[in-house]
């Protein structure tokens, strides 16, 4: 089993939402300087409405990262990451606020970070770049051997590991396979690759892009598995989620 990395090339869409003018081109402003500085292919889309954004979207695609205020006149950044959630988990959210008591509500839209505002540049930058180091490269893959076959799947389309005795099932959004082996080495295999997985329990290995909901002791996957999250994995899985709403 081994997991090969590739150099992700596709165009990045950055969406910024923030019903404040000058707050839309403080920001667009840093993040084309900062893509200058990274390198980096992105292209930015500025709204100054949610429902405009929600527009956008239905026309054109998700985002693959979208910033976002959460108090804005008619719909909220709260209300609008969820109805982004209803469709989308790819999209990584990252939340810029004056305001610090919605921490625990935006657990369930699972950001990647909560920035006070004003945000610096400097802070914005240290985020941009964690998210844009983890995205997940289209040509990374998992690669394994069953009945002397040999099959390679791309990572990200991975929905979750689970272990059946000696044997491991893949499960993916249409599909399922089988292979001979052991959680804990498919685990250490993928340490440090870009789409993240977190372990649930003994038998459960999961793409967090793919969890529908999440609660204190259990986590239901997009397509309705609902898996328990045992005690020892309990505190770890929350300080994951807690490190995703990370403040100065």
């Amino acid at each position: 089993m081994i997991w090969e990395r590739g150099v992700f090339l596709q165009m990045i869409k950055i969406g910024i939402c923030d019903d404040m003018v000058e707050e839309v081109r403080k920001q667009e402003a840093m993040v084309l300087r900062i893509a200058e500085r990274l390198g980096e292919n992105l292209e930015v889309h500025a709204f100054e409405e949610g429902e405009e954004l929600l527009q956008d979207i239905r026309l054109y695609g998700h985002m693959d990262i979208l910033l976002l205020d959460i108090e804005m006149e008619g719909i909220s950044g709260l209300d609008l990451s969820r109805i982004i959630r209803e469709t989308d988990y790819q999209t990584v959210l990252i939340f810029i606020s004056a305001y610090d008591q919605y921490c625990k509500k935006l657990i369930e839209v699972q950001p990647f970070a909560f920035l006070d505002k004003p945000v610096t540049e400097q802070r914005l930058e240290t985020v941009l770049r964690k998210v844009l180091y983890m995205r997940p490269a289209e040509n990374e893959r998992f690669t394994f051997s069953y009945q002397k076959c040999r099959r390679s799947i791309p990572l990200q389309k991975i929905m979750y590991f689970e272990s059946m005795g000696r044997k491991i099932r893949i499960h993916l959004t249409d599909e399922l396979y089988l292979f001979n082996g052991k959680l804990n080495d498919v685990e250490k295999e993928l340490d440090g690759a870009g789409v993240r997985f977190v372990r649930v329990q003994v038998s459960y290995y999961v793409n967090v892009n793919y969890i529908r909901e999440w609660k204190y002791d259990r986590i239901i996957m997009d397509d309705g598995m609902d898996i328990s999250v045992s005690r020892r994995y309990r505190k770890m899985m929350n300080r994951h989620y807690m490190a995703m709403l990370e403040r100065e």
